[in-house]
């Protein structure tokens, strides 16, 4: 695994916690349903 997909992989870990904390912490479900659209931007932007 190179640098870019480590640096990738560790982006998308970091925002599936903070919407995991977003939820916890009682954010919207508007907030929350935009942090995890950004995920599926990062995701449909990557090789499978």
């Amino acid at each position: 695994m190179n640098i870019t997909e480590k640096v990738f992989w560790a982006e998308l870990k970091l925002k599936v916690l903070y919407a995991a904390m977003m939820i916890n912490d009682g954010y919207t479900n508007e907030d929350v349903i935009n942090q995890l659209m950004e995920i599926l931007d990062l995701l449909e932007n990557t090789k499978p």
